[in-house]
């Protein structure tokens, strides 16, 4: 991939997201100029600032470029002034100056399309604000994440001086765990050409080489994680079915059960063998240092597996867009209860004997918080909206009252609504774009 896509920052206009890498100001003074005969200097009056013009290219790139397109398109061809975000020039409201020009290469790195753009400043100027790239702080947090994930399981999973059979358990407990990924994986890393490949390669290493790697808890955590990779050039409809994938190993228990031999199960009365005694697990002997020791090991790879779930949807979200105020509700919701519960999980757990070179308690708080901060930035100017259809002609007045008990919403419905000619006169039949104030 050419490095110069990988510097381009993220901008938007009018809520339309793309990517940018340089921008041309042309701004200044309006001056008449003034000659006269015998006169050695002219005369110049300043007839004010002159209209200021931004240029830049603007790109849309991935498998959805056309959809990028379009919606960039309706967004330049829309009238009036719009708001533009610009990552190095900060926010303003702008016009589009005159035509634009789009040059496509449907084949290039999933394909493309570049505006040339123009724009003209519609307000004085206000200075460019410094503001956090929260999606690269989210990616970058959650490496942090998986590297402590792996110190953690690297300091606590042993098998040395543990039962045969506890170390046969804890083993096919770990394979299972991997065929549950690659099931999961396998569905979004077909056809992606290269990293389809990759992939496969890492999925066959860490199946053909898993008895030898369970005696290099270090390896065996590296090769885990290579198969929760993602591509480099991720679109965001490929972002959010790698997030699904993730999604769906949140809870390695319920994907990869334990075997009866593990777990201990007393029948009813009546409904099977009735030993002498109470009848608890413990008077039974079945509470005992292996099996202890193997729960720790199972424990501590189903840690793994669910935190480096947890980093690439992490990873994967950070590459996507959010559809709406409710997508983005929704996201917050899942990355905080699985992180939640494996907080709580894991301080309910002994510490290992090692200690690990990072803490992964912290890392992953710093991971959730990251998240959470991506996730409430990027929803900011999400609205949640809706639409209604008035039945009759009516005030804009009426239709705030009848939708939000209340006429203060009507300049907002006017404002949305460009089709309304006049604010006594809200044409029948014809849906109203309104945001919701639940």
């Amino acid at each position: 991939m050419p490095i110069w896509i990988d510097q381009l920052l993220r901008a938007k206009f009018r809520d339309v997201y793309f990517q940018v890498d340089s921008i041309e100001h042309q701004a200044g003074y309006n001056l008449v100029v003034r000659e006269y005969p015998f006169q050695d200097l002219p005369t110049v009056f300043r007839m004010g600032q002159g209209a200021e013009e931004i240029k830049f290219s603007a790109y849309v790139i991935g498998d959805d470029y056309m959809e990028q397109r379009d919606a960039l398109r309706a967004a330049l061809d829309a009238p009036g002034s719009g708001d533009l975000v610009h990552p190095t020039a900060g926010t303003m409201s702008v016009f589009v100056s005159a035509k634009y020009s789009i040059k496509e290469n449907p084949t290039a790195e999933g394909g493309m399309a570049r505006f040339d753009l123009t724009f003209v400043r519609g307000e004085v100027r206000r200075y460019p604000r410094g503001v956090a790239n929260t999606q690269a702080t989210a990616k970058e947090k959650s490496l942090a994440a998986q590297i402590a994930s792996m110190d953690a399981f690297f300091a606590a999973y042993d098998l040395s001086n543990k039962p045969g059979w506890a170390a046969d358990r804890s083993v096919a407990r770990v394979t299972d765990s991997v065929s549950a990924i690659w099931a999961n994986m396998s569905k979004v890393t077909s056809g992606l050409g290269d990293f389809t490949n990759t992939a496969i390669g890492n999925y066959q290493a860490v199946r053909d080489g898993i008895s030898t790697l369970v005696r290099q808890p270090r390896q065996l955590a590296k090769a885990i994680s290579n198969l929760f990779a993602l591509p480099t050039d991720l679109s965001s409809a490929a972002a959010r079915d790698f997030a699904a994938s993730f999604e769906g190993l949140f809870d390695m228990g319920k994907k990869v059960a334990r075997k009866d031999f593990e777990v201990s199960v007393m029948p009813a009365v009546g409904a099977g063998l009735v030993m002498y005694g109470t009848g608890s697990s413990t008077g039974l002997g079945l509470d005992t240092p292996a099996r202890r020791q193997l729960a720790v090991l199972n424990d501590t790879s189903d840690q793994l597996v669910e935190s480096l779930a947890l980093a690439g949807w992490v990873q994967a979200i950070a590459a996507a867009d959010m559809t709406s105020y409710d997508d983005a509700l929704a996201l917050r919701g899942k990355v905080n209860d699985q992180a939640t519960r494996l907080l709580l999980r894991a301080s309910t757990q002994a510490a290992s004997d090692t200690l690990p070179t990072s803490s992964w308690h912290d890392a992953t708080m710093a991971m959730l918080s990251a998240s959470l901060a991506d996730i409430r930035d990027r929803s900011r100017d999400l609205a949640r909206l809706t639409t209604y259809t008035p039945d009759g002609w009516m005030p804009v007045w009426l239709v705030s009252y009848k939708l939000f008990g209340t006429v203060a919403y009507a300049d907002e419905i006017l404002d949305m609504n460009p089709h309304i000619t006049h604010p006594l006169l809200v044409p029948p039949g014809k849906p109203l774009r309104v945001m919701r104030h639940d």
